[in-house]
């Protein structure tokens, strides 16, 4: 059994391409989850708070439960293969293999940081830690560029920040959860780390040309903001090569967002 620890979008778009099931704490009794975890082959830990109004709220809800699923799998389920979705938000901005400095960290980042370490550090077999680069959730409420094409679509107008200089690698949530499945399928020796991305960043200026020419009577504003923070954006991709490079065509993909859109 492959077992997804939150619904949502993700375990939504992993449940289209593979066999599994939500167990989720809210849902389930204490009896009943330790149950559900202790049968599991691979453990999916989508569960994430990423709008928590403070630090205490973001370590309660995605450390403390880290370590508590982490906890019962030790004491249950040795043999399980974890799949623990991380985030980039702890990474030093110009270094993917280094960690942020922890004090400038936001909650969120910092609660994500105590909960990839608790799992590297734990006494599980098989663990597979998984950073993604910029998602594309073809939502609005989720995620910058799923937003701006939004606006682009019904509002037919949007606004760049510093004419659109910053990048971000960016992968479609379906290209995402097929990387998760070769992942699941491949239990690894100990624990590894993975980082997922398509290796091609894009400035919004550019996302900002591809939405003109597909919507001629667009208005592209542009706004001046000093100190803007720096993201993330430039990744290698041997872990993706490794696993098998998923091709797809993000200009493609913001055509079927727009469609959607109008419909």
């Amino acid at each position: 059994m492959i077992a997804l620890t939150a619904n949502g979008s993700f375990a939504s778009a992993y449940q289209a391409i593979d066999t599994s099931e939500i167990v989720s704490s809210r849902q389930l009794t204490k009896e009943e989850f330790t149950a559900k975890l202790s049968k599991a082959k691979v453990v999916i830990h989508n569960a994430s708070s990423l709008n928590c109004p403070d630090l205490y709220t973001a370590v309660q809800n995605n450390f403390e439960f880290t370590k508590h699923l982490v906890d019962i799998l030790q004491s249950t389920n040795p043999d399980v293969h974890l799949v623990f979705l991380s985030s980039m938000s702890i990474l030093d901005s110009m270094n993917e293999n280094k960690y942020a400095d922890v004090l400038a960290m936001s909650p969120y980042a910092y609660s994500k940081y105590l909960a990839e370490t608790y799992c590297l550090k734990s006494d599980l077999r098989y663990l597979s830690c998984v950073r993604f680069s910029t998602l594309f959730y073809k939502d609005p409420r989720k995620d910058g560029l799923s937003k701006l094409i939004s606006d682009a679509t019904l509002n037919k107008k949007i606004s760049l920040i510093n004419k659109g200089e910053a990048a971000r690698d960016f992968l479609p949530l379906n290209v995402a959860v097929n990387y998760i499945k070769k992942i699941v399928s491949q239990k690894p020796d100990g624990h590894r780390v993975y980082t997922l991305a398509s290796g091609e960043p894009r400035r919004f200026e550019q996302i900002a040309n591809i939405l003109k020419a597909q919507l001629p009577d667009l208005e592209i504003d542009t706004v001046r903001q000093e100190d803007t923070p720096r993201i993330l954006s430039e990744f290698q991709t041997h872990d993706i090569d490794e696993l098998g490079r998923i091709p797809f065509d993000l200009e493609a993909e913001i055509t079927d967002f727009i469609k959607e859109l109008g419909t």
